[in-house]
């Protein structure tokens, strides 16, 4: 688990500093690595978001949702990337799961 949490480290400094390219890769390193790691799948969502890679972003967070459908942040992620393709009635819908999901509070 420490190779996967210093993968991930790795990719969210690419991130920051602006080298797209390097997160994509550290990001599907750490998922690649332990596929469950929803925290890592959020980021590479996020990375392909940047990149307008919709498509890749919205599978991407949909791998996140899998592994941690109680985090209303990945719902609110696939919202946005569903917005900005124009599909409006399925991003308020994962807007709607986003708030459910956030209501019920932690497990």
């Amino acid at each position: 688990m420490a190779e996967v949490k210093q993968l991930y480290k790795d990719a969210f400094a690419a991130f920051a500093r602006g080298d797209l390219d390097a997160a994509v890769e550290g990001y599907r390193r750490a998922v690649e690595t332990d596929p469950g790691f929803a925290l890592a799948w959020q980021g590479l969502a996020e990375v392909y978001g940047r990149q307008d890679r919709l498509d890749e972003a919205i599978e991407a967070i949909g791998k996140a949702i899998e592994a941690d459908p109680a985090e209303s942040l990945y719902h609110t992620g696939l919202s946005r990337f569903l917005q900005r393709q124009g599909k409006i009635p399925e991003a308020e819908a994962a807007a709607m799961e986003a708030q459910r999901v956030q209501s019920r509070g932690p497990a």
